[in-house]
């Protein structure tokens, strides 16, 4: 399946029906170019006619639909503090979800339980066998990538070590194939297929919670990179002095940011996760404000950079919080407006409509959509 085949692809609904029109609106190609696209995806079975319904005068124009894949799909997505599970169906009309706070990094052995569990309870839900899932995406909040698709877990998760995830979950359910996928990568997707990606082309999503992921979509297809690490500004050094990272570096924007945070929360000790500062309230804490801006800022700093290079139609951040706290998206903004070209300082920040469930949504998208994946 080519880039533009693929690009199409993901703008044909399920359930509804889109025209030619609108295709190539979304996509941005050529009349031509989606036709000979749609033509290819009808004779693959990819993509099948739609019945027209009568518009007034003339003929109707044609309009185009997927037919509905058959089995059930899931998504068990591992961040490194939940377990988080979705099972549907190939129609993606009904589905379940589960989700439970858990050390993910330290316990490896309950993160399987828990997650082989929800698959299960959620069939149960929807009526379906223990058998009948055809496809799961597994997401996992480290790397996943280069020749071999395996998992880098090293400093992420420790208690993962020697772990082939894949595999683990390939034993808890034979006969399901088994697709391993980056968490903030997922979180895309999801943005892409129903968030605030959706309709673009080109858009940087950044993710904070509990720690920095990042990913990047491009020509409206995922952009991993060689080795699964593309847009992985979490680990641009910005302080060389700084305090040591769990990928080895020193001052890596990421464990400045929880820095930045631990003195934002007033905590002594440890690290706390992001989320807790984004937790509270935006109002009437000027110090805490001033850590949120300041938090902003040297996550903006790094985008505008990276916006220099990829020239990206929008900015979209998530946390596990929804709403995200104005003065954060404005300390980002600020950052932007400073490292950007000046043409592109103005870059549009849009926070995530759907939060940590963009993973969901985007795993069960990739499940069905039977592209890519490795495991």
């Amino acid at each position: 399946m080519t880039a533009h085949d693929e690009r199409v692809l993901r703008l044909v609904p399920y359930g509804d029906s889109v025209t030619m029109s609108d295709l190539v609106r979304g996509s941005g190609l050529s009349r031509p170019t989606v036709a000979d696209v749609l033509g290819r995806l009808r004779e693959s079975g990819a993509v099948e006619e739609a019945a027209a319904a009568p518009a007034g005068l003339g003929r109707p124009a044609k309009r185009w639909r997927r037919p509905p894949p058959r089995g059930m799909f899931g998504v068990v997505a591992f961040s490194r503090d939940a377990v988080r599970v979705r099972v549907v169906g190939g129609d993606d009309r009904h589905g379940a979800e589960r989700e439970r706070r858990l050390n993910v990094s330290l316990d490896v052995q309950g993160a399987f339980e828990h997650g082989h569990r929800f698959l299960r309870e959620c069939l149960t839900e929807l009526g379906a066998p223990a058998d009948a899932l055809s496809r799961v995406v597994l997401g996992l909040p480290c790397p996943v990538g280069g020749p071999e698709e395996h998992p880098r877990v090293r400093g992420i998760l420790p208690d993962w070590i020697g772990i082939r995830p894949a595999e683990q979950l390939r034993r808890l359910l034979p006969g399901t194939a088994i697709v391993m996928e980056n968490d903030a990568n997922l979180g895309a997707l999801g943005e892409l297929t129903q968030g605030a990606g959706r309709g673009g082309a080109d858009f940087i999503y950044i993710k904070l919670a509990p720690g920095v992921g990042a990913a990047l979509i491009l020509g409206g297809r995922l952009y991993r990179g060689a080795a699964g690490l593309a847009g992985e500004v979490g680990h641009v050094q910005i302080n060389p002095m700084g305090h040591p990272c769990a990928c080895g570096a020193r001052g890596c924007l990421a464990i400045e940011l929880h820095i930045a945070a631990r003195q934002g929360t007033g905590r002594r000790h440890g690290l706390p996760p992001l989320a807790e500062l984004f937790r509270r309230p935006d109002t009437g804490d000027p110090a805490g404000r001033r850590i949120l801006r300041h938090i902003g800022a040297l996550l903006g700093e790094q985008l505008g950079a990276l916006a220099n290079m990829l020239d990206p139609e929008r900015v979209v951040v998530s946390t596990d919080t929804t709403p995200l706290p104005p003065t954060l998206l404005a300390g980002i903004r600020d950052g932007i407006h400073r490292a950007a070209l000046p043409v592109l300082s103005d870059l549009p920040v849009v926070p995530s409509p759907l939060g940590i469930r963009a993973e969901l949504i985007g795993g069960i998208a990739l499940a069905r959509s039977g592209i890519g994946g490795g495991g």
